[in-house]
């Protein structure tokens, strides 16, 4: 199994309510891919409860294998949500690994 986590800081000088109507896009997005990527087990968006210099959202995710996630990463769509987070984010950190 391989637990896939990607933490984002969002909207740089944003407000809160821009943050949170990204995650909510992000989070909707992120239902969608679970629908059309197989490799996915699960998935989950969450907002970070702490307040100051802080990555504001995550996904914690979960795949069978090191190729598994490879489908996932290259997969159109999940292209797309990529794309779209990056356009929101200034900065990330990506935290991969087996068990």
């Amino acid at each position: 199994m391989i637990k896939h986590i990607v933490f984002w800081k969002i909207h740089k000088g944003g407000t809160q309510k821009e943050r949170q109507q990204t995650i909510d896009a992000f989070r909707s997005k992120t239902n969608y891919l679970k629908t059309v990527i197989p490799q996915i087990r699960q998935a989950t968006v969450g907002s970070n409860i702490n307040s100051g210099d802080t990555f504001h959202v995550c996904i914690d995710s979960l795949f069978d294998s090191a190729e598994d996630l490879e489908s996932y990463i290259n997969h159109p769509e999940h292209l797309k949500v990529r794309e779209f987070m990056n356009q929101v984010s200034y900065e990330k950190t990506v935290f991969d690994y087996e068990f």
